[in-house]
């Protein structure tokens, strides 16, 4: 539920990561609330040696619910959530690459991981949801 880069590969660019996105709460199951939370992080990266100057971004999409019970009816844990679902795209990270870093793509560089067999999308566009069945194919994104 975080983004980590490999800092042998990748670090931040300067210290803003754009951020866009919405929280909002409803009423959950049996006097519980329900807090969605839908946000895209936007990465400015270079290259780990001190000297890089190609800036790429990873755009990550997080898409989390969690549930909050009433603790005068259930028996809490202060601190303590109830995750109902947590979904996740990242556009410009490798691909098949499974190590709990993103691998950002730098043109001057050759891609890692598989090939990109998956469809073109924007990772920016917000218009739709992230469907947890969605294939598992590694696309391209049409701008970083």
């Amino acid at each position: 539920m975080f983004s980590r880069f490999d800092p042998a590969e990748a670090r931040l660019a300067g210290d803003v990561v754009k951020t866009r996105g919405r929280i909002t709460f409803e009423k959950g199951r049996d006097a519980a609330v329900t807090v969605h939370a839908d946000y895209t992080f936007v990465y400015p990266v270079v290259g780990a040696d001190r000297g890089a100057k190609e800036v790429t971004r990873t755009i990550v999409r997080r898409v989390l619910d969690v549930e909050l019970a009433d603790p005068s009816r259930y028996r809490v844990t202060r601190g303590k959530i109830s995750v109902l679902r947590h979904d996740v795209n990242v556009g410009n990270t490798a691909c098949d690459v499974y190590d709990g870093y993103l691998h950002p793509h730098f043109d001057s560089s050759h891609p890692a991981g598989a090939d990109r067999t998956g469809p073109t999308t924007d990772p920016y566009d917000r218009s739709q949801g992230l469907d947890a069945d969605r294939s598992t194919d590694c696309g391209t994104v049409s701008r970083v």
